[in-house]
């Protein structure tokens, strides 16, 4: 073979069935849903008509055993609707009791911040004393001879050796023996 006839062979598309195929993909997916849509749509619209038609959907014999027994049932679940009510108000009491208890702790707490505001606050200065027009002025008092100080007392020399905290008496040790 030569070059040209390759040449040639390559410049002529051949018309294949694969792209026929190709072209029909889109087409048959289109199809498709618009055929599920349309039954979708067909089910929803004929389903209250369906269900009377089946007896599997509704079956009076399991009805009627269902209704005697929600009948025996009943006083059953009107006595623990009752209980659970009657737990639910004593709930809602408690709850309202230790709102108002905190109420009432919120309220002495702030009193008693109050209070110990005013002992931290610095009392305010004595107000002075109203002057005295009457106050007669006041000779000094004579002076006796003056009193001699009294020697401090004299303090007991501190003990030197070994102190007993808890009362029990020590032996006195040597000194060269401590070690």
């Amino acid at each position: 073979m030569n070059s040209d006839s390759d040449q040639a062979w390559h410049g002529h598309a051949p018309s294949s069935p694969i792209t026929a195929n190709r072209r029909r993909w889109p087409w048959v997916i289109l199809i498709a849903i618009l055929v599920l849509a349309g039954a979708g749509a067909g089910g929803v619209y004929a389903w209250p008509q369906i269900a009377p038609l089946v007896p599997s959907f509704s079956n009076a014999l399991s009805g009627e055993k269902v209704a005697a027994a929600d009948k025996e049932a009943l006083p059953d679940l009107l006595a623990s609707q009752q209980k659970v009510e009657d737990e639910l108000a004593a709930l809602g009491r408690s709850v309202a009791d230790q709102q108002e208890q905190l109420k009432t702790l919120v309220d002495q707490l702030a009193a008693l911040s109050s209070k110990v505001d005013a002992l931290q606050r610095p009392a305010p200065p004595p107000a002075p004393p109203p002057p005295a027009a009457a106050e007669l002025p006041v000779a000094p008092a004579a002076q006796g001879a003056p009193r001699p100080r009294r020697p401090p007392p004299v303090r007991a020399p501190k003990p030197t050796g070994p102190v007993s905290i808890g009362g029990a008496p020590l032996s006195a040790a040597p000194a060269g023996a401590a070690r």
